[in-house]
């Protein structure tokens, strides 16, 4: 009998337990949704420099214009770029930091003396306001003959 006693009670307490945590929010980890980007430039305003840009993956096949605002270090060898991309349907703008090096060469089929380094969203307007991203990106000749950035790399959603 005692037993049976001590029991229902452990049951109780059981039940009483479950029903008063309540439900435990569950999080998961964003997606992270390949992207390419490419912005190509016109040097001749350096260091505020203009130009167009292209997207695809994670952000469609979205293009418009650029500017980049280019920090060089003393020496040349390390900068900090901050690229806002416009796009032309009217959909918000897209603000990256870049940190960049020109101190070692780039691998193949890239000539050395291009610069590398990494990107990511830092802020956005409209239909970007809340956008996160990071890559990796080189500093490749058009097949204009005009300086790109090709960054790649991922959006969380």
């Amino acid at each position: 009998m005692r037993h049976n006693k001590l029991f229902s009670a452990a049951i109780a307490l059981g039940v009483i337990a479950f029903f008063t945590m309540g439900s435990v929010p569950c999080y998961s980890a964003p997606t992270p949704v390949p992207v390419t980007i490419t912005g190509v430039y016109d040097f001749s305003t350096f260091p505020n420099v203009t130009g167009t840009f292209t997207a695809s993956g994670a952000l469609g096949n979205l293009s418009g214009t650029s500017t980049m605002n280019v920090g060089l270090n003393e020496n040349g060898i390390r900068a900090h770029c901050v690229v806002t991309l416009t796009p032309s349907d009217g959909s918000g703008t897209i603000i990256i930091d870049q940190q960049c090096q020109f101190a070692t060469s780039m691998p193949a089929p890239y000539p050395t003396g291009q610069g590398k380094g990494r990107w990511e969203i830092v802020g956005g307007t409209g239909a970007y306001a809340n956008l996160n991203g990071n890559g990796s990106l080189t500093m490749p000749t058009s097949a204009q003959g005009f300086p790109e950035e090709a960054m790649i790399g991922f959006i969380y959603r």
